[in-house]
């Protein structure tokens, strides 16, 4: 058995629909998978409602990714086995959305200052969930002011560069707390290897993180193993996933980048004792 527990759409920042992310699931021999669009759950509910319409043995994770900053430092927060009934999470949900177009405003009327021509509502079209720098840059290689989407990171979206203008960020604290209210696990994505790493997880796991990445096309094999081991010292579980968008090169879903059977099995055993 094999669970990609980590995808993204075009509700987010992802280049495929959730049909396609089935379908290329289906194609990959997949058993389950999670949609896990930036802080919005709309790709899982088409998903959700397109798996039940068709004859296929793939099952769909209920998920969510949250953007979250904590100390100085970004952090991102998987939710997997959501409730999207919960309505504390559908509240966040909301509120995200709006703190998202506030300050894609703000990104356009600054390159607009610059004398850089680009349309709101050119840009708000090609978001269908949670709408975020990418699609600035989708519209800023299509006006020719940009090559591809990094060139456009490069000269006009990076933080430098942006300087006080920040998308929207919650607390870890408060992504942990309401993927629990939600009856979801809380999983720390891709963390990366630093000093502070273990800080870092003993602070989240008193926040009430469940488990970490340990499998990621990001990761080397040292990367994971320091991963497991720290796992195994703070006794957390391990999930995983491709983290696939479609847009970088060699990253496909696919068993490779996926958990197996047991790892998956001993998060589900989690969930139930929530």
């Amino acid at each position: 058995m094999y669970a990609d527990l980590h995808i993204h759409t075009t509700y987010s920042d992802g280049i495929y629909s959730p049909k396609e992310i089935i379908n290329k699931a289906i194609n990959a021999k997949l058993h389950k998978i999670a949609i896990t669009d930036h802080d919005n759950y709309f790709g899982s509910l088409e998903a959700q409602k397109i798996l039940s319409d068709i004859d296929s043995n793939l099952e769909l994770i209920p998920g969510v990714e949250f953007s979250c900053h904590d100390s100085g430092s970004e952090f991102h927060i998987i939710g997997l086995f959501i409730d999207f009934d919960n309505s504390n999470l559908s509240s966040l949900i909301s509120k995200m959305q709006d703190e998202r177009m506030k300050s894609i405003k703000k990104i356009i009327s600054h390159l607009q200052s610059k004398n850089i021509k680009i349309d709101l509502n050119k840009v708000t079209s090609r978001a269908k969930g949670s709408i975020g720098r990418p699609h600035i840059a989708l519209e800023l290689v299509e006006k020719g002011f940009a090559r591809n989407v990094n060139d456009a990171f490069d000269k006009y979206l990076s933080n430098n560069i942006l300087g006080k203008i920040k998308e929207p960020r919650m607390s870890t604290l408060e992504a942990i707390e309401i993927i629990r209210q939600s009856n979801g696990l809380p999983i720390w994505a891709h963390p990366k290897l630093s000093n502070d790493l273990s800080n870092n997880i003993k602070k989240l796991k008193n926040q009430g993180l469940i488990g970490v990445e340990i499998q990621s096309p990001r990761y080397g094999l040292n990367r994971q193993s320091e991963l497991i081991n720290i796992c195994k010292k703070y006794k957390l579980l391990y999930s995983g996933g491709s983290d696939f968008h479609g847009v970088h090169e060699g990253v496909e879903i696919s068993r490779n980048n996926a958990i197996n059977e047991e790892e998956y099995n001993t998060l589900l055993e989690a969930k139930k004792d929530l």
